[in-house]
């Protein structure tokens, strides 16, 4: 596993993202096995992070909650993804225990008109005043980094930072800012 080499030659990776599936996590045995993976490979949990669309928890959420709480429990990061894509809801971010809301690309369009940068400014308040931390997707123009950095945005990323690379070309990315 690539984490496991990077952590050999003394770089520090970045947390990968895993997207689970809501079949995946009704599997009441997904936490257990995935624990036992990082386990077998010796990667720490602070380089995984696991991504949730919210339409993921709409049935069943108690056995997803479940799972959710189990993977945070062993020290992973759970993260809500394409927050504000068309099926969000203000309570899923008090019912659900998300460590991290990503907001959809969509939202951070918004940037340049007037009542999209309220609402982007409300809910990074909003999310932050939860205890929960904020990454802004699709950023690819200065001025809506401009503008999220001054929001106090957790994390921001897109393509005005780099297009998605092949592993070699990430390796060396990652190698060449350690």
């Amino acid at each position: 596993m690539m984490i496991r080499d990077w952590l050999k030659e003394g770089l520090k990776p970045y947390p990968v993202s895993v997207n689970i599936s809501r079949v995946s996590l009704y599997n009441p045995k997904l936490p257990e096995q995935i624990i036992e993976l990082v386990k077998k490979y010796n990667i720490p949990a602070e380089y995984i992070q696991f991504e949730l669309t919210e339409s993921a928890y709409t049935s069943n959420p108690e056995q997803i909650k479940k799972a959710m709480k189990e993977l945070q429990n062993y020290g992973f990061k759970i993260l809500m993804d394409d927050f504000g894509s068309g099926y969000s809801s203000l309570a899923s971010l008090n019912q659900m225990p998300f460590d991290t809301i990503k907001l959809d690309k969509s939202l951070v369009d918004y940037v340049g008109n007037e009542n999209g940068e309220k609402l982007l400014k409300f809910i990074v308040q909003l999310v932050q005043s939860l205890g929960m931390k904020i990454t802004a997707e699709g950023v690819e123009y200065k001025e809506q980094l401009d503008f999220l950095e001054n929001l106090n945005c957790d994390d921001i990323q897109g393509f005005y930072f780099s297009k998605p690379l092949m592993l070699a070309d990430f390796s060396a990315k990652l190698t060449e800012n350690n």
